[in-house]
């Protein structure tokens, strides 16, 4: 069958006859071209963050619409050499018949028209329907295939979908262009110096929906890279180098934009070795390298001792462990071993027979240590054990068996202990408060938690804390999360919840939570702190404070003592910095 008799569009029309002009044949199949082993692995390596960015925000999508048909996501790279693919097995293994794999080279001029490599010819989406392909052994299946590009308009890969048979129409087609879509814009996230994302659109529905327009702004807020949508929603204007704010303040056409902002933790490794620990920090190294070591001795009968001041997370950091473990579908038992009663905490812990002592049960008590069999036994604020306690609680760790108090029988019980404190137990052990013993045996690991002042990612806490409790796309103002920021928070994250819970709600109705809404008693504590003149990376107060000093000074409409008292700064130093940005003269 010749091309004129297919009656083929225009640009499959060329493809054909770029593949008659390849020395391919219709009726032959052609070479599989491959790369080797070593250099798939430094292909997929140097393309990791896009292989991410399509499990993190195609591959669902796939999963929801297509995984129980028989279709494959497959991604290459710029070359079209397939990198990775996912989907039915069975599929898979159909396809291994044509060499639709891994490290297999798909361009068109190699394998005559298909939708990866004609997309890679075409730089533009395509759809090849089963009769389609150029080669007659391709003409089983039906493949949409668009490229990929990142922030910089580079050609990165190509995504598509390949299925048996179906005929793939304007549904799948859509399908693809709405996963391009969320990866180009995750890979967004990847602009060098990018710290914070401006989603931007005409309406608060299309905020988060993969469609909106995406601004990427560096620390001064100048924009570094953005999206095609974030183009057409602010057209006639050069955005890229342009202060974020100046841009959105434009009067002609961005008056009626809804935007909402959040900051990029870059410092994050999105795809651990392990397990995700994103529920636990956005960027933090230490309390990373404390998941990463504590994941790994989980369920090897290995003990884990967590330190760390009151309120730093240290049960949420054990929630998450449980869930990542072999005993996930096992108890997870929890024991505040400073909220019981002294005289109360051993029959609490290891049960007690029926009538053992004044007061006890009837039919007797299970135990906690019993309740957590087969599971893990969560040992809180440790240090406050009594010392009898203790000495049953080593033999327990042991000989993992457990005697009830009032009785003779004993219960063998298979448990991992993780126990926590925010005291220093070298000291208490020094003093004879703690058993020496108990305490070798309980820090097989000990891993450390920072307290919520010394953590790397404290602004994307906040931020995250604030999400949960906002009743709107409402956002923090720069001046604010200074004052966040810079504050010690003596009481962490419980501290830091209240404070945001509370004053979400005296400004649930205002598009931007201030100073203001802070209440009275809190506001002080805050102001109390004096803003470093000096931040982590070296800067002076130009690259810390004046975004913030500007949008200070205006909203309290140039009182300079107010400034000052709200930044923590002397008035002299808030004058000469003024005077420094042309806001004031003299």
């Amino acid at each position: 069958m010749d091309i004129q008799t297919r009656q083929l569009e225009s640009w499959l029309a060329s493809s054909w006859e770029r593949s008659s002009n390849a020395g391919l044949k219709q009726v032959k199949k052609p070479d599989d071209i491959n790369v080797t082993g070593a250099l798939l692995k430094e292909r997929m390596h140097k393309s990791s963050s896009v292989i991410e960015a399509v499990e993190q925000c195609a591959l669902p999508l796939f999963n929801q619409v297509l995984a129980r048909t028989d279709s494959r996501l497959i991604l290459t790279d710029a070359e079209g050499v397939i990198l990775a693919s996912w989907g039915q097995e069975r599929f898979r293994e159909r396809l291994m018949s044509i060499a639709l794999e891994s490290g297999t080279c798909w361009q068109e001029r190699l394998k005559g028209t298909n939708a990866i490599g004609t997309a890679l010819y075409e730089k533009k989406a395509v759809s090849i329907i089963g009769e389609q392909h150029f080669i007659k052994q391709h003409r089983f299946i039906s493949c949409s295939a668009s490229p990929l590009f990142d922030y910089q308009g580079e050609l990165v890969g190509i995504l598509d979908i390949t299925s048996e048979q179906s005929k793939h129409d304007v549904t799948t087609q859509l399908l693809v262009q709405n996963m391009i879509q969320l990866v180009e814009n995750q890979l967004l996230t990847s602009a060098p110096g990018g710290v914070t994302q401006i989603n931007l659109a005409q309406n608060e529905s299309v905020l988060n929906s993969g469609w909106q327009g995406i601004v990427i702004a560096d620390e001064y807020g100048q924009i570094v890279a953005h999206n095609q949508v974030a183009s057409q929603l602010m057209p006639d204007f050069p955005l890229l180098g342009e202060s974020f704010e100046t841009v959105v303040k434009q009067p002609d056409h961005n008056a009626d934009l809804v935007f909402e902002k959040r900051s990029l933790n870059k410092q994050r490794s999105r795809k651990s070795p392990l397990s995700a620990s994103c529920e636990l920090h956005y960027g933090d190294h230490y309390v990373e390298q404390a998941w990463q070591q504590a994941l790994k001795v989980i369920g090897k009968d290995i003990s884990l001792l967590i330190l760390g001041e009151t309120g730093v997370g240290k049960g949420e950091f054990v929630k998450a462990l449980h869930k990542q473990s072999t005993r996930r579908s096992q108890p997870l038992v929890t024991v505040n071993c400073g909220a019981l009663p002294k005289e109360l905490i051993e029959s609490e812990l290891f049960g007690h027979a029926a009538g053992a002592f004044t007061g006890a049960s009837k039919q007797g008590y299970l135990g906690r240590i019993r309740q957590a069999d087969k599971g893990i036994l969560f040992l809180d604020e440790i240090g406050e054990m009594p010392l009898d306690a203790q000495c049953r609680l080593l033999s327990v760790l042991q000989d993992k068996v457990v005697m009830p108090v009032g009785s003779t029988q004993s219960h063998q019980v298979d448990i991992q202990v993780i126990a926590a404190t925010h005291q220093d137990l070298p000291k208490l052990v020094s003093e004879g408060r703690f058993r020496e013993d108990l305490y070798y045996r309980l820090n097989g690991l000990m891993v450390k938690l920072p307290a919520l002042n010394d953590r790397q990612d404290k602004a994307a806490v906040i931020e995250a804390i604030h999400a949960k409790h906002r009743e709107n796309r409402q956002t923090i103002s720069s001046s604010l999360m200074l004052l966040l920021t810079n504050y010690h928070w003596p009481g962490n994250f419980r501290e830091l919840d209240n404070l945001i819970k509370v004053s979400s709600v005296i400004a649930s109705d205002e598009p931007e939570l201030r100073l203001e809404h802070i209440p009275a008693h809190l506001s002080q504590l805050l102001q109390r702190q004096p803003i470093k003149e000096a931040s982590r990376e070296g800067g002076d107060l130009q690259s810390t404070l004046n975004t913030t000093l500007i949008e200070t000074y205006q909203a309290h409409n140039g009182n300079v003592s107010k400034v000052s008292r709200i930044l923590g700064v002397s008035r002299n130093t808030v004058y000469r910095k003024l005077k420094a940005l042309g806001l004031i003269s003299g």
